[in-house]
């Protein structure tokens, strides 16, 4: 689901905030209300990448909660999830005046950025690719058994 705040200059004028910077607080204060809107719509925020290539551009991931393993998020609530924060950043006179808002699973081949992310996939099928090679390998293939002290357990 992709939306773009509209912007209320016209297209004669210069685009306000066309050296807009982020601080850490707004990071902060937009990943919250990413965790705000999955929660408010039984969902759970897996990442928010937020990236900028000539306009900002916020990508939210939601993902079912693990109690709802196979049941995976529908259309209708990443357009209630993209409602809710594009509500909290239009509200906002920190944010850029143009923007693209998108809102999505993760999917099946999710990234494991974090290690709360690597700690939700224990269970599942896993691929490692490694800096340096073990046994010749920089890919293992297999199921992530465990987690801990940042160490993987896996079974090719």
């Amino acid at each position: 689901m992709k939306r773009k705040r509209k912007s209320n200059a016209s297209s004669d004028e210069a685009p306000v905030n066309s050296s807009f910077v982020a601080t850490p607080e707004l990071l902060a204060d937009v990943e919250t209300w990413c965790e705000e809107a999955a929660l408010a719509n039984d969902l759970m925020l897996y990442d928010v990448e937020l990236l900028t290539s000539g306009r900002w551009i916020v990508r939210i991931y939601v993902d079912k909660p693990a109690a709802e393993p196979g049941q995976g998020v529908v259309i209708d609530q990443c357009a209630e999830v993209s409602r809710y924060v594009e509500a909290s950043m239009d509200a906002d006179e920190r944010m850029p005046q143009d923007y693209v808002l998108e809102v999505s699973s993760p999917g099946i081949e999710r990234a494991l950025k974090k290690p709360r992310h690597v700690e939700l996939s224990v269970g599942g099928l896993v691929e490692v690719v490694l800096i340096e090679a073990i046994e010749d390998q920089n890919k293992i293939t297999g199921k992530l058994l465990s987690f801990e002290d940042d160490i993987l357990t896996i079974q090719s």
